[in-house]
């Protein structure tokens, strides 16, 4: 069997670390990865296990980079919930920060950076566009394609239910609730 591809010429490539006990290999592998991609030190961690260096290794070659400035799962934080807040909600964002090994007090700082106010602009933003593309024959279906695509990005159902109750004013639409 044969690798193709991409992909498959970097799996080929990587080796396993000469020493995967070594602290300074470990941190050099780290220096590397965070010059391409800043990342949460859970990622880091596991991704330095992945590539063959032991946890102890690769939780104090973490440790040593934060120490230097180079990790910071704070900063992290606030750039993930900057880059993702656009046309997403702050349900799908936390999951997000988890995914990443961002919990607890950091996420809970970093998404309360979020204004309320600017979560229902930006479900109001998406659900025009929405509307725009495939305007709905009644209120079923602005609630079955509206609705469904802002709950899956991550939107609350009180923005939801408030975003559709105005685009079924603005659009006449009967049945809507109150």
């Amino acid at each position: 069997m044969t690798l193709s591809g991409t992909a498959g010429a970097r799996r080929a490539r990587r080796t396993a670390p000469a020493d995967p006990d070594s602290v300074d290999a470990a941190y050099a592998a780290a220096v590397r990865r965070l010059a391409a991609q800043p990342q949460s030190r859970a990622m880091l961690t596991a991704k330095l296990v992945r590539a063959g260096y032991s946890v102890e290794a690769a939780e104090a070659a973490a440790a040593r980079a934060a120490e230097r400035g180079y990790l910071d799962d704070e900063e992290f934080a606030r750039s993930l919930v900057r880059r993702r807040s656009q046309g997403r909600g702050q349900a799908m964002i936390a999951r997000e920060l988890r995914a990443r090994g961002i919990e607890g007090g950091l996420a809970q700082a970093a998404l309360g950076e979020l204004d309320a106010g600017d979560e229902l602009e930006r479900a109001r933003a998406l659900a025009h566009g929405i509307v725009r593309v495939k305007p709905p024959a009644g209120w079923e279906q602005l609630r079955a394609t509206v609705g469904a695509r802002l709950g899956r990005r991550g939107f609350s159902s009180r923005v939801i239910a408030r975003v559709l109750g105005e685009l079924a004013g603005d659009l006449g639409r009967s049945g809507a609730p109150d």
